[in-house]
């Protein structure tokens, strides 16, 4: 009697599992999408493509180029050059190797200048392996346009320091030359 109760309890177990099919063939709304056309809802906190936000107000990139987020980069997959210095400070190249980024997000928590950022873009998939090498132009919100302004912004910047100082470079030689006495005085 056990191989007909064993043969039983396996053809309602496979009716039971073929109930469960239909049910989910033809009872639940579907959840596929046909991508091209129809794009997904993505999350906020979804880790994307890197951007450096422009700050309008500034007339430049957040990024002043003090290389935490290179440090931070457990792949060392962020490289810069710096321009400028002290609150004149930017970078005139930025680069992100897609390639082997992890998208662990430690170079956005280690930056103290809210200059780096990810998007909700996700399309990273591409038939050239260059497409993954990022620069600066690619990064920052404006484009190429963006790095221009900021890189006018910081040289004119620099500049007017630099007339600032000698200005007051020669305001101070003035008055060194004004205070010392002349020959003739009775001193």
């Amino acid at each position: 009697m056990s191989g007909i109760t064993s043969f039983i309890r396996g053809f309602i177990s496979i009716l039971q599992g073929m109930w469960i099919t239909l049910q989910n063939l033809v009872g639940r709304r579907k959840i596929t999408l046909l991508y091209p056309y129809q794009r997904p809802d993505i999350s906020p906190r979804w880790r994307g493509i890197f951007y450096l936000p422009y700050n309008d107000e500034a007339g430049r990139i957040n990024c002043v180029g003090c290389t935490l987020c290179a440090q931070a980069c457990p792949t060392g997959v962020i490289t810069m050059t710096k321009m400028g210095a002290g609150k004149h400070a930017s970078v005139n190249a930025f680069t992100m190797d897609l390639g082997r980024c992890m998208f662990c997000n430690l170079c956005i928590e280690a930056c103290p200048f809210d200059a780096i950022h990810m998007s909700t873009r996700f399309e990273l998939a591409s038939l050239d392996r260059g497409v993954s090498l990022l620069t600066i132009d690619k990064l920052a919100r404006g484009g190429a346009d963006a790095v221009e302004r900021t890189k006018r912004t910081i040289e004119a910047a620099l500049e007017q320091e630099a007339a600032a100082k000698a200005a007051a470079a020669a305001a101070k030689a003035q008055a060194a030359a004004s205070a010392q006495p002349t020959e003739g005085s009775g001193a």
